[in-house]
């Protein structure tokens, strides 16, 4: 049953039931009146009686009233008809029995029932009418609500239309206020809804592009470093092999060494770039000043300004590899892109707020930031963490990179690969 039968149904019960004590009250008010016009009449002709009009006056007098009927009776009385001619056993509306001789009388006895249901008929047509224009208002206020809740059908139509991912048809304006507000809002939640949407499908891009750009990476490390070395040391076994002489086979012997420590270094330097495995072994403050140390010595010539704080930092592990990734990815992207002579790195944290911040005196960003990968990647390490990531290019040269986080208790990832 929909909401408008509840309410219509409500309104024809209590509309009902007004309707019949109404009508009850009417009644009772009509009777009364009638009877007291009765009393009035019977009065009147007992006062004739008591002034000895002739009795052809009163039959004059009585047959047109409404309330009053006369006729004659013959005969002998009996008993229960000759004590309403005493004055102690007569009542407001006992019959009036005039003698005109001898066992001859003139009954006048008080008669409702024709202006009774005259009244009650009129009232009942009235009430009829009454009550048809009711049910016709009330029809003509259901066509009206249901024409008035079309656009509310239509929203919720394309509320399942957006929720099964759909494309809705555009929305009709409504001539009620309050509606067209319900349809603009729902108009703005699908335009932010497919911005949000487009944002997803650009990242899911470059995160295409990224995974790509990594395997490359990988391919070319592998290819370049690793597979060169264990070509060399092929050879170097060969000649370890069928060497003859003692100081050729010592000298192979020193390279394979070499090569193996080189080996080892590109696979660790490998693994640390897929993942830092030093977050599970030290904490995040001496993850990150390894990180900026091995910055300074692969670039000897830059100037580096750090600071790092995190002693009162409460670590999270998942919390702590975003962190750290926004970290690298910022420092990486002065390394590749910023031609910086100056770095400036400054992280802090504490029980309450973590902050990071890279800038550098690079070439900067001009008048427009393009979103690269790298700064895709830093705005979703962020939004990961619940952070502020701001990326922007200071009056006096270069860009500033900051990550801005107050600590609350960090719900689990689900399981998700954060490296």
């Amino acid at each position: 049953m929909s909401g408008f039968t509840k309410i219509s149904t409500a309104i024809v019960a209590v509309f009902i039931g007004c309707f019949l004590v109404f009508t009850c009250l009417v009644y009772f008010h009509i009777q009364d009146n009638i009877e007291e016009e009765m009393t009035g009449a019977l009065n009147q002709v007992r006062e004739m009686v008591n002034l000895n009009i002739p009795v052809a006056d009163i039959e004059a007098i009585v047959e047109p009233s409404p309330h009053l009927s006369a006729h004659y009776f013959t005969g002998r009385l009996q008993a229960e008809q000759t004590s309403v001619m005493s004055t102690t056993e007569r009542t407001a509306l006992t019959p009036v029995i005039i003698p005109i001789q001898e066992n001859q009388y003139l009954i006048v006895t008080p008669f409702d029932a024709t202006e009774l249901t005259q009244n009650l008929t009129f009232f009942a047509l009235v009430a009829g009418l009454f009550f048809a224009t009711f049910v016709l208002l009330l029809f003509t206020l259901k066509v009206a609500v249901k024409q008035r809740l079309v656009p509310l059908n239509q929203l919720a139509d394309a509320l399942s239309e957006l929720r099964e991912g759909k494309e809705s048809q555009p929305l009709p304006h409504s001539d009620i206020t309050e509606m067209n507000r319900v349809l603009d809002q729902f108009k703005h939640l699908q335009n932010a809804l497919k911005s949000k949407e487009k944002q997803l499908i650009k990242i899911d891009k470059q995160l295409a592009l990224l995974q790509e750009q990594e395997r490359n990476y990988l391919a070319r490390e592998l290819h370049d470093n690793v597979g060169q070395l264990l070509t060399t040391i092929k050879a170097h076994a060969y000649i370890l092999v069928n060497a003859k002489e003692r100081s050729v086979v010592e000298l192979s012997a020193q390279k394979v060494q070499v090569m193996s420590h080189q080996i080892s270094d590109a696979i660790r330097k490998l693994t640390a770039h897929l993942h830092p495995l030093v977050l599970d072994r030290v904490s995040l403050q001496s993850s990150l000043e390894r990180l900026v140390y091995e910055q300074e010595v692969a670039q000897p010539d830059t100037q580096w300004d750090v600071s790092i704080n995190l002693k009162r930092y409460q670590e999270d592990n998942e919390r702590d590899i975003h962190l750290y990734r926004f970290a690298q990815e910022a420092i990486n992207n002065v390394i590749k892109h910023a031609k910086a002579t100056k770095v400036s790195i400054q992280i802090y944290g504490d029980t309450h707020r973590v902050s990071v911040m890279v800038k550098d005196n690079g070439r900067g960003l001009g008048n427009h930031i393009v979103e690269n990968i790298g700064m895709s990647s830093m705005r979703s390490r962020a939004r990961c963490i619940g952070a502020n990531c701001s990326v922007t290019s200071p009056d006096d040269g270069g860009v500033a990179v900051s990550l801005s986080l107050t600590l609350k208790k960090m719900p689990p990832l689900m399981g998700a690969n954060v490296a």
